[in-house]
């Protein structure tokens, strides 16, 4: 290991990388998993400089092959004590925890126990968001059940009001793929799971949004935990919102979740559900899908989207697949989407579904 001082020296250097223009040359950073979101992570890392060692139990042939050819170190054996080992020999200033890797991973916990920063691949995306001059606005969404249909449905809205955008996270790419994008985006939508909202760092969503709360949401160790703890996980999604937290006013846990989040000043809470909304809501009204939160009469008036008999025709009219059009019209319309652009896009979505199967 590294003698006290050297440790200090690399962790107050590690503590000043915020932006992909900071010097992150020779930094030793050991990356926990080879799945998607761990082998992106390595990839980026190489990119940046570092010396990076790929840490594994799961054999992957292809991108062990990968990061031979990248010029990153590996190591892999199912057995912990060996993993921890390579790990300690290996006196990393960084460790990059896959989302599998939970807060009481013995791994994680030694790095912890060491002093060593441990980052997760979103809040080492939120450091590098500005690799391109075109800075992506970050709209962030968690939640127990339809957070994949969600983010896809926003970014398909997102693209139909002329932005740059892609779903990240969950079922789509991670991150840190799109960040290194050459053309950058506009806005990411980032799928986070509970894992993931353990670690998130400083980031500063432009609009979030918990889509609904359950004991479940958090995950394989959920036995283990009290639902508070898990409540607490699931609302760290609203945390340093800057304009929109959007919430399920049918589920209580969710709007108290929006009331004790610490927001950027300024920031609304818009609702959904699928009764008749309040000013500053999402919801249906005589059939009808409509937005009372960025209307500027929103006391008295609302803007149309879609009707349930469109839905309908298009096998997109089911209670949950309605709130997920209503959560994700919220989002977009925060990032200044029209109505008639979310329209279209709806309306477009089974047919793009279709191509994207």
């Amino acid at each position: 290991m590294q003698a006290s001082g050297e440790r200090a020296s690399a962790r107050a250097r590690v503590a000043r990388l915020a932006s992909w223009h900071d010097d992150w040359s020779g930094l030793r950073v050991a990356v926990l998993g080879l799945g998607a979101a761990g082998f992106s992570a390595a990839d980026t890392l190489v990119e940046l400089g570092c010396r990076v060692r790929a840490v594994h139990a799961v054999p992957d042939t292809d991108r062990e092959r990968l990061l031979d050819a990248i010029g990153a170190e590996r190591f892999r054996a199912e057995s912990r004590p060996e993993r921890l080992g390579d790990l300690a020999a290996f006196a990393p200033d960084l460790v990059v925890a896959s989302p599998e890797y939970g807060l009481d991973h013995p791994l994680v916990a030694w790095a912890s126990e060491h002093g060593i920063p441990v980052w997760g691949d979103i809040e080492l995306g939120w450091r590098l968001r500005d690799k391109t001059p075109r800075v992506a606005d970050w709209i962030c969404i968690a939640g127990d059940r339809g957070k994949t249909t969600t983010a896809l449905l926003t970014a398909h809205m997102l693209v139909a009001g002329g932005l740059r955008a892609t779903p990240a996270g969950g079922a789509g790419s991670p991150v840190l793929d799109a960040l290194r994008d050459p053309r950058g985006y506009d806005a990411i939508v980032v799928e986070l799971s509970g894992r993931q909202l353990a670690r998130l760092g400083e980031v500063s969503p432009y609009a979030s949004a918990c889509l609904n709360f359950a004991v479940a949401a958090g995950g394989e160790d959920a036995a283990d935990r009290d639902a508070e703890a898990l409540w607490a996980e699931q609302a760290r999604v609203y945390e340093r919102t800057q304009v929109a937290c959007v919430y399920n006013r049918a589920d209580r846990a969710t709007e108290r979740m929006v009331e004790e989040a610490d927001v950027v000043e300024g920031a609304r809470a818009v609702s959904f559900g699928l009764d008749s909304p309040p000013p500053s809501g999402f919801g249906v009204v005589e059939g009808i899908l409509v937005d009372r939160g960025f209307h500027a009469e929103r006391r008295s008036e609302a803007y149309e989207i879609v009707t349930l008999d469109e839905l309908a025709r298009l096998d997109l009219a089911s209670p949950p697949m309605v709130q997920n059009l209503l959560a994700a019209s919220a989002l977009a319309r925060a990032r200044g989407v029209e109505p008639a652009e979310i329209a279209q896009a709806i309306l477009g979505y089974h047919r793009a579904s279709r191509e994207r199967e």
